[in-house]
Formats: C-alpha cells, structure tokens, sequence
C-alpha cells in the first residue's frame, strides 16, 4: 500500500514552488551536507548536529526526521500534498533520493531531490476539517497516510465523502429568544473569528 507525504516548496527558506512545478521535483534544503544516500536516521541525526548547522535540542529532532522521511521512507508511487497558500497541489514520487550538485549551495538551498508528476490542484477549502488539521504540522516534511483515501480521490478530481462532527450551540440572545447554530468540532481560531465577524455585521437600524 503507498503512503501519502506532505511536501513543502521552501528548503532552506526559499520558495520554490515554480522550481518544483516547472522541473517536476520535489526538495528539501540543508545544503553543503553532501550526499545522503544511504544515511541512517541516526547517521542524520549526527551529521546535523555538526558544523555547519550544529543543531540540538527540539531543531535537531525536527531536521533529521524531516530528511529521514524525505532520503528514507518515501517510495516511488507514494502520493504527494504541496500546499502553497491557499492553492493544493497534489503529485506522485517518481525516483529515489538523489543530491543535485549544482543548487548544493547556501544561495540556492536545495539539494537533496527526488523527481516528481504533478497530477492536478485544487484549494485548501476542498480538504476535509481532518485534512486541513493536518497541514498545521510545522515540518517540512510529514506522513500523511491516514488521509491517503481523500488525497487518491482528490489526484482523480474528486472529493471524498466525509462526515464532519458538529456540535449544537445555543445562545440566549433575549430573555424570550435564544439563537441556534452548528459548528465542526473542530472550529479553527480563524474560523471562529470570521463566524464572530459576521454576527456582528448582523444588526438593521430603525
């Protein structure tokens, strides 16, 4: 069974979404570390904790699991979500790791590729609240198996059925009138200040 991976087009703090779009890959920074072809996740872990990164402590744990996913446990096949603002861009891994010398440079930052197919796009709006939930990951790098059915049926240009909890909320407006909505379970902040926002455009002047 193939996994899903989400994917973002920043190594080394640089956007690079138009590079991954145009060339068909995918990368990750941390450049001038040299080939890490058949580096074990603790073979990362060290290597990350010398100059010229020098990593430690929480920075060091998300550096080398990121890489390890990226050099270690992706597969050709496996599905692949590039979230880029408010656009979702949805490919498949199609090579093995390999290093690219010639970006292997801190002005350009991203060395460590693999090739990919871009099948289609779509909006984050059109995700699920699970899925969504799941990009909030600050790695560059995550699993996103557990959503692989949803990701499958949106490279297809479909939308997976899915069923949202809600809860009732009842707010008592006037003593003899109160106000009733649903809401997901789980409503983000910004969502919960935009629903905030449009009860409050909700008044009629005399």
């Amino acid at each position: 069974m193939r996994n899903a991976w989400l994917i973002r087009p920043v190594p080394h703090g640089i956007p690079r979404v138009t590079e991954f779009k145009e060339k068909g890959i995918i990368a990750v920074g941390w450049p001038c570390i040299g080939n890490l072809k058949g580096k074990s996740r603790e073979d990362l872990k060290h290597l990350l904790s010398l100059p010229p990164y020098s990593l430690t402590g929480l920075a060091l744990g998300n550096a080398y699991a990121t890489i390890d996913i990226f050099v270690n446990q992706m597969e050709v096949g496996d599905l692949l979500l590039m979230p880029n603002g408010e656009d979702i861009y949805l490919g498949e891994v199609t090579s093995d790791y390999y290093l690219d010398a010639a970006v292997d440079s801190n002005e350009e930052g991203y060395p460590h590729q693999r090739t990919a197919k871009w099948i289609t796009n779509t909006s984050r709006k059109d995700l699920s609240m699970e899925l969504r939930s799941s990009l909030k990951v600050h790695r560059t790098t995550a699993n996103l198996s557990h959503h692989i059915d949803e990701i499958e049926a949106l490279c297809k240009g479909e939308k997976l059925a899915v069923t949202t909890d809600y809860i009732e909320v009842t707010y008592p407006l006037r003593a003899d009138f109160e106000v009733s909505f649903k809401i997901p379970k789980d409503i983000s902040k910004d969502e919960a200040q935009r629903l905030s926002s449009y009860f409050a455009s909700l008044y009629f002047t005399k």
